[in-house]
């Protein structure tokens, strides 16, 4: 199953929430991981990548999606 990456919107005001933790933003790009029957996947808003991607395959277990970001 794949669900697409959210995309940015502009928003009226600033969200402020106690309930929520926010930290600054730090340049980079979204990647969703998915990893399902020992097939991994590689997803950013654009592009799909198949097999480029370092050894991860035994540290995880055999059915998972990770969203995340990625930064150098």
């Amino acid at each position: 199953m794949f669900i697409s990456p959210m995309l940015l919107q502009t928003a009226v005001c600033p969200f402020s929430n106690g309930n929520y933790i926010f930290e600054p933003k730090i340049d980079g790009h979204r990647l969703i991981y998915s990893q399902q029957a020992g097939n991994v996947r590689l997803y950013t808003a654009t592009v799909t990548m198949h097999s480029a991607v370092p050894r991860t395959t035994d540290s995880l277990s055999d059915d998972v999606i990770l969203d995340g970001w990625v930064a150098a």
